[in-house]
């Protein structure tokens, strides 16, 4: 890939690319570690071997790069909790929340809504709605069949709907 389709692909990518960690991490600043890491990573594997589907593997790269922070972060919460077991006294955490991030009324009863779904259904749909990735490039990266996904997709808007209808009934 030459340097002129890859600062292309960072033009049309970045913004969906950075939203998408922060939906993950909720702290802004992290988003956009991970988010220039993941560009970093793709365009060193693009000078190397290239990239076949690159939207598709630039958030592939970010879902794994979120795990792996995930795991670290747990692990020093972990050894922090440890070294405070003796006093009793564990640091909460100061993360920050989607509450952090600006959306409309009805974006945050969506965004609460979906967070009560199952992953299976939440991830699906957040890659579907929000980044407007396409089944088969969601597909490709959580490594499922693009039926898969839209059967997941399908099946998650109807559990929206449950959930919406049994909020409406309260």
């Amino acid at each position: 890939m030459m340097k002129k389709e890859f600062t292309a692909l960072y033009e049309r990518e970045s913004d969906a690319l950075f939203r998408y960690c922060l939906v993950r991490v909720g702290d802004r600043e992290k988003a956009i570690d991970i988010a220039q890491d993941v560009f970093v990573k793709a365009w060193q594997e693009a000078a190397t071997e290239g990239i076949g589907h690159p939207r598709a593997y630039l958030f592939t790269l970010a879902k794994n790069a979120i795990i792996d922070w995930y795991r670290r972060k747990k692990a020093v919460s972990l050894d922090a909790a440890l070294e405070n077991d003796e006093t009793g006294a564990a640091e909460p955490s100061d993360e920050k929340t989607h509450a952090d991030i600006p959306f409309s009324t009805e974006a945050k009863r969506v965004l609460a809504a979906v967070k009560k779904l199952e992953p299976t259904y939440r991830d699906v749909l957040e890659l579907r709605f929000t980044e407007d990735l396409s089944p088969a490039e969601i597909a490709e990266i959580i490594g499922e069949t693009a039926n898969v996904v839209s059967v997941r997709i399908n099946r998650g808007i109807e559990k929206l709907k449950e959930i919406f209808h049994t909020n409406h009934a309260e």
